[in-house]
Parts: structure tokens; C-alpha cells; sequence
């Protein structure tokens, strides 16, 4: 009678394995600021400034600090995926948004539809920055030690800092590199 009802229950399935958590795809080459800000050769059409703009917040120069994938912005604009595909790497002319889409993305980065349609006249300064933080996030500085650095080298050009910032400057770039080297050679004893 045993053998009958064990016959008759419905065979337990083995629990199935946790699917691993694929990360999101990124761009693999973060444009460069220099790209973003100054034109190359030529009048630069509103569709190439919108896509070279859009690209650049996407790739993590944002108020939020962070890359942000397509599907992230298809879903915070409420456009489709294939759409901003389009804006990103048009098949043919390029493509620019309807108005409140652009302000939507606008709004969603923090920045201003001007900004992203390069209506903006050049700021040169925000232009140097934005190519200065290119480079300190290429040497892994975080956001905040590049706004203490800022900070430290805008007291320098300050006449009664002066003197004093450049010092310390000095002091820090010393202890950087001996930084450094100490770094690597524990990375060669390491190897």
C-alpha cells in the first residue's frame, strides 16, 4: 500500500540554481570631455551636438555622478529603448527628440535642453573642468578628492594664499608619488 502512495505523488524537482546577475553592458570608450565642449573642424550639426552630449552624461558626467545604461533613461523619459539607440547611433541622418523629450532628459541629468541641443554658448572654463575631470577620474580619484584638489589650487591663485597653497601643493604631489612607488612595489613582491 506504501509502494502505491508513494507511486502517486508528484516527484519533487530539485531546486533550481540562483541565474547570476549579469552586469549592465557599459560603453566601452567614456567620451572625452574635449569632445563634448569644443567643435572639431566644421559646423557641427544639432543632432551630432545632442549625441555626443547625451553620450557624454550617460557615460556618468551627471548630477548623479553615474553611468546611466539605455534602458535606465528609456524608462525615467518614457521613450523607448530603440529610440534613444537612435539618438545614440543613428542608422543613416542623425536623429534628434521631440522637444519635451529633450527636456525630459534635460531634466532627468540635471542640465538644460540648451546644453544638450549645444545651443550653449562655449564655456571655456566648465570646458576646462569637465577635460580635468576626464583626467582625474582616469588616475581613479573620486569626485570628492577632485573638489578638494579644485579647491586647493583656486588658493593659489589667491594673493595673500598664494604662497602657502603652493606649498602644500607641492607637499601633496611629494607624498603622491612616494605613494605610488611604495603601491608598486608591494605589487612587484606581489607578482
Amino acid at each position: 500500500m506504501d509502494n502505491e502512495q508513494d507511486q502517486r505523488r508528484p516527484k519533487e524537482k530539485a531546486p533550481k540554481p540562483p541565474k547570476e546577475k549579469k552586469e549592465p553592458r557599459r560603453r566601452e570608450r567614456p567620451i572625452n570631455a574635449s569632445e563634448v565642449f569644443v567643435a572639431a573642424e566644421g559646423e557641427e550639426s544639432m543632432n551630432d551636438a545632442f549625441r555626443k552630449r547625451l553620450t557624454y552624461l550617460m557615460n556618468g558626467n551627471n548630477v548623479q555622478g553615474k553611468a546611466v545604461n539605455i534602458q535606465e533613461l528609456a524608462d525615467a523619459v518614457g521613450v523607448s529603448r530603440p529610440a534613444i539607440r537612435k539618438y545614440l547611433k543613428p542608422k543613416g541622418a542623425p536623429t534628434t527628440p521631440s522637444a519635451a523629450t529633450v527636456c525630459a532628459i534635460a531634466r532627468y541629468f540635471g542640465t538644460t535642453p540648451d546644453f544638450l541641443l549645444g545651443f550653449d554658448t562655449p564655456d571655456t572654463e566648465a570646458a576646462r573642468r569637465a577635460l580635468e575631470s576626464d583626467y582625474y577620474n582616469a588616475l581613479g580619484l573620486n569626485q570628492r578628492t577632485i573638489d578638494l584638489l579644485r579647491a586647493l589650487r583656486e588658493r593659489q591663485a589667491d594673493e595673500r594664499t598664494a604662497e602657502a597653497a603652493a606649498a602644500l601643493l607641492g607637499m601633496l604631489d611629494r607624498q603622491t608619488a612616494a605613494f605610488a612607488e611604495d603601491a608598486l612595489r608591494l605589487l612587484e613582491k606581489k607578482g
